[in-house]
């Protein structure tokens, strides 16, 4: 792609996509040129806010995906309908942009990866997922740490999310679609959890899983005026401890809900140093609010030191230093510069979201089965969920995958 212009349609026009484009306001380039959903009212008012015309706004995404003009498609829907529509887009010969999770499932989300697989080599289409951890100074800074052996050997890593109770669709003001089973497929583990695994893995170097142990729990009765009739599907709760190739151990938690102030910190622990993930103050001229960032533990001289790394005011050293890291501090940024050629690089989210779906899908599997799961059994026990069918007012979607 020789210029710097890149044309994108939105399938999903729901809260997310407005995150979505939140990011590409900082890529001049882009220019989104249609968008569908089949929920008409939120369609329309989307495309009033952002300037879509009333040619380019569509209910059906396959008219949609026939435009020659549309080079990418950012697809902004829920779990179970990730495979489908990215398969679809990919098919199509653009572009995908998938919001997280990559699927609700591992076999889906392997689907995803082998359609991607199949079309880049038939027309050198791009999968990327969104991912939002991996893109902060936090993130590089811990990976640099690992990589260069500051920590020596790296043998346990705990990772931690935590809400005391705020389970999207109750006590947050979204779509009930994220606890119906059909359409999301699990709960805190995928939505949340996923984040937070992923810039684990991707810090380590995608370390290869031997087996994991999982529960997870849906506990805490929601109110029944806020289920406005609907039943809660999926976890609120979820744990699991990893063993991978090497000896690494990993323990993980994430919680949308539980009776419980704070669970502890992620960190990292080596033979040489540990770092623990914390927050910066804000930043002058930085948004008003805190910055993720790292303190590092180690000894010297036989004394311990503790050392703020303080990512945050870094990040701005950084980018003076490296002015390519502007295009990695940012999902939908850094797309867009190696969709366009700007950087001769990208970070292999589909690959990070699909080893991510591995790990999630053998805490899952865990937990239904009551027992430990070894890495080679989630090939042959996670079962797609996907959707296959969809019924709507503007007709029958028959998704083919």
């Amino acid at each position: 792609m020789g210029n710097k212009e890149l044309r994108v349609g939105f399938i999903g026009t729901g809260v997310i996509s407005h995150m979505h484009m939140q990011g590409y306001a900082d890529a001049p380039g882009v220019k989104v040129v249609a968008a569908c959903d089949i929920d008409k009212p939120v369609l329309d008012a989307w495309c009033d806010k952002y300037g879509i015309p009333e040619d380019s706004r569509y209910t059906d995404y396959r008219k949609m995906l026939e435009r020659d003009d549309i080079q990418a498609v950012d697809v902004c829907v829920h779990n179970n309908l990730h495979t489908p529509l990215s398969v679809a887009v990919m098919r199509a010969g653009k572009h995908c942009f998938c919001e997280k999770p990559m699927a609700a499932t591992y076999a889906d989300a392997k689907t995803m990866y082998d359609a991607w697989e199949r079309y880049n080599k038939e027309s050198d289409v791009e999968l990327a997922i969104q991912m939002s951890t991996i893109f902060q100074s936090q993130t590089r800074l811990a990976k640099k740490l690992v990589d260069q052996g500051d920590l020596g050997h790296v043998y346990f890593a705990n990772v931690v999310g935590h809400r005391r109770r705020n389970r999207p669709g109750l006590e947050s003001n979204l779509s009930t679609n994220f606890f119906n089973k059909e359409i999301a497929g699990r709960g805190a583990l995928y939505d949340m959890g996923i984040y937070h695994i992923a810039q684990m893995l991707f810090i380590l170097g995608l370390p290869k899983l031997d087996r994991v142990s999982g529960s997870m729990f849906s506990e805490i009765e929601p109110s029944e005026k806020l289920l406005k009739g609907n039943k809660f599907e999926v976890e609120e709760l979820a744990m699991g401890f990893a063993k991978f190739a090497g000896g690494l151990s990993l323990n993980f938690m994430e919680s949308w809900a539980i009776h419980m102030d704070t669970i502890g910190d992620t960190y990292i622990a080596g033979s040489k140093g540990g770092v623990k993930f914390t927050y910066d103050p804000p930043q002058p001229f930085a948004p008003p609010f805190p910055t993720p960032s790292l303190m590092l533990f180690t000894t010297k001289n036989g004394q311990d030191i503790d050392i703020n790394m303080n990512c945050g005011m870094n990040a701005f050293i950084e980018q003076g230093e490296e002015p390519y890291t502007k295009y990695c501090n940012n999902n939908m940024m850094h797309w867009y510069a190696a969709l366009t050629k700007q950087i001769d690089f990208r970070y292999p989210t589909h690959k990070i979201a699909l080893e991510t779906a591995r790990l999630s899908e053998g805490i899952a599997l865990s937990s239904e089965l009551n027992r430990e799961i070894c890495d080679d059994e989630i090939d042959e026990l996670s079962k797609p969920t996907a959707m296959r069918k969809q019924v709507t007012e503007w007709g029958t979607f028959e998704y083919d995958f």
